[in-house]
């Protein structure tokens, strides 16, 4: 077997360990919206997370995923083979900055969310983690950078609280006022 195999064969493993571990405590129906977001029928997902999967993902899902995940596709490869992703992609894309280090980017791929909060929200943790890093320029141990995604989940949740209780109230207020006749 070829070297070139046995990359793309680590490669599809462990964008099926991600994907199964990202939806291993999603909420029900995650699946199905990844499959809509991603682009693929529920089907074809469906058959490469099963336990005898009989579809393999190919480059065109592979290069689906890593942007889901906010990576190019070269900082996928490397960081599924343990590599340095390739000075090309350590350069901010259209002024965000898509850089994630290494110690991040393994943090963020194991890190168990709170079900409760969307995932429009944690791709902005992830991204308040990314400008942490922009902004420092070093890369934590995988440890410091758990702390500060937990950190930075526990405000997002307060955020969702806190906006859930405004919202009730308003909607409370605006509700019409019954007015009681007089006797």
């Amino acid at each position: 077997m070829g070297q070139d195999d046995q990359r793309v064969r680590r490669i599809k493993q462990y964008v099926l360990t991600r994907l199964r571990e990202e939806l291993c405590n999603a909420p029900r129906g995650a699946q199905a919206r990844l499959a809509k977001r991603l682009d693929v029928s529920g089907a074809h997902l469906s058959n490469m997370l099963s336990a005898t999967p009989s579809r393999q993902p190919g480059e065109d899902f592979r290069r689906k995923v890593a942007a889901h995940w906010g990576f190019t596709y070269a900082q996928l490869e490397a960081l599924a083979l343990g590599e340095e992703p390739p000075s090309s992609s350590r350069e901010p894309v259209s002024g965000r900055s898509d850089v994630m280090p290494p110690n991040l980017a393994a943090s963020a791929g194991e890190y168990l969310w709170m079900h409760e909060l969307p995932s429009e929200l944690r791709q902005i943790v992830l991204e308040q983690a990314r400008q942490h890093y922009a902004f420092s320029r070093c890369d934590l141990p995988r440890e410091e950078w758990q702390r500060i995604l937990t950190g930075l989940e526990r405000e997002a949740l307060a955020l969702v609280a806190h906006r859930t209780k405004v919202d009730a109230d308003d909607e409370e207020s605006r509700a019409p006022r019954r007015r009681r006749a007089r006797n």
